[in-house]
């Protein structure tokens, strides 16, 4: 064994001991069987779960600070949580993880239920156990040491919990941010995003631009095409055009991104009939763009709206543009430069790895606190499971990147 595995093996055993492995897992196990799944997704929202998590959480010391800001959607509450271990210190970090998680899915393509934590080995396996229950309970491990090793921490330590994540956050830390004031001494880490070996840190996101496009033509009989204008075909038609004209366009690259380029994705597809015998008189297809800073959403929205102008010129059928999503592209501030190198040499000192700073294609809590000229990180160890059947984590993963956040704020 070289001497940085034995010292990492020694640094773990006595890291198991110190923290009662047993408790968060457990914890870990109860939030993963709570549904929270995104109202959009048709759950019924994160409530539940931040419930559960915030009687647990404040049971832990009196010192912890609380503040809850709580959103409403179509009835539903959505609770954005907020605990502070504030010792008087003139910077306070901030884990930020998000409670809400996509559904399920194709319930046939599971082994395991995907509300009921389930261990094999390393594995723990459930919806949401990646995305993002890793990072918040990788989170809350290092708040919890903290609050019982108060004279090691150089900074105050803050955990946020927000809902919202996975349909732009409009309700999560958006809403936060507008009801709650940061200083710029604050610091931001968000595990939301990582690599297999965690030698990836994220500095920097895409643009991102959900984008609904509806053709409305005539509706008629399927035997009478001529009486009709066939919005199917006319989408379809509009969406090939929409694909190759922004990939020609905005088809520059910047090698600080994984995924190099822009990205233009046709999705989501909301059909104008349910009948074979039927032509449908509307059809609404969705584009899901992820950005280069390079180029401004108002410029690629600028294209679509020439391109479909054009097109109902030539068709006579009418177009309608509507986001579904919307989110500038961030990269760190300057002074971030130092945070990113203090936090990589926390990476190589307890795992002996060079790190890299990387951009991705846009989407986590980051970009919200980067546009507002907050340092950020995004970085956890994740085998990337995130929104698949049988998402999983590794309890290593959790355990090891809660080792890294504790070194960080120790340093």
């Amino acid at each position: 064994m070289s001497l940085i595995k034995a010292y990492l093996f020694a640094f773990n055993q006595q890291w198991i001991q110190m923290t009662d492995r047993d408790y968060f897992i457990d914890l870990y196990s109860k939030m993963i069987a709570i549904n929270a799944v995104n109202p959009t997704g048709g759950g019924r929202g994160e409530g539940e779960r931040a419930e559960f998590l915030k009687k647990e959480i404040l049971k832990w010391s009196k010192n912890i600070k609380f503040e809850e800001y709580v959103a409403e959607s179509g009835g539903i509450k959505r609770p954005n949580l907020l605990f502070l271990f504030d010792t008087g210190k003139e910077r306070t970090v901030w884990f930020v993880a998000h409670m809400d998680t996509v559904s399920e899915g194709d319930l046939t393509l599971w082994k395991y239920p995907p509300f009921k934590a389930t261990i094999e080995g390393d594995r723990i396996y459930g919806r949401g156990t990646c995305d993002n229950g890793q990072g918040g309970i990788s989170s809350l491990i290092a708040f919890r040491y903290f609050l019982d090793h108060p004279t090691e921490m150089k900074s105050n330590i803050g955990v946020i919990l927000v809902s919202d994540e996975e349909a732009g956050s409009a309700y999560g830390i958006d809403y936060v941010l507008k009801k709650r004031k940061f200083t710029k001494n604050d610091k931001f880490i968000v595990p939301d995003f990582g690599t297999p070996d965690g030698s990836s840190v994220e500095v920097a996101e895409k643009g991102l631009m959900w984008l609904k496009i509806t053709v409305i033509g005539k509706q008629c009989h399927a035997s009478t095409p001529e009486a009709g204008k066939n919005a199917h075909r006319l989408a379809r038609e509009l969406e090939a055009r929409l694909d190759k004209k922004l990939h020609s366009r905005f088809n520059a690259t910047d090698p600080l991104f994984i995924g190099p380029s822009s990205t233009f994705e046709p999705t989501k597809v909301e059909p104008g009939t349910t009948s074979v015998n039927i032509i449908p008189g509307k059809e609404s297809f969705y584009f899901d763009m992820r950005i280069l800073p390079k180029y401004s959403l108002d410029e690629v929205f600028g294209e679509v709206k020439r391109t479909s102008d054009e097109f109902t010129k030539e068709t006579g059928a009418d177009v309608l543009l509507e986001f579904a999503n919307r989110a500038e592209p961030s990269k760190n501030t300057p002074d971030g430069e130092e945070f990113v190198r203090k936090f990589k040499e926390s990476i190589k000192k307890l795992r002996g790895i060079e790190v890299r700073s990387v951009g991705i294609g846009g989407g986590t809590c980051g970009a919200f606190f980067r546009n507002q000229g907050y340092d950020t990180i995004v970085w956890g160890t994740l085998d990337e499971t995130e929104h698949m059947p049988n998402e999983y984590a590794k309890l290593s993963n959790v355990f090891g990147d809660a080792e890294v956040f504790i070194d960080f704020m120790k340093r």
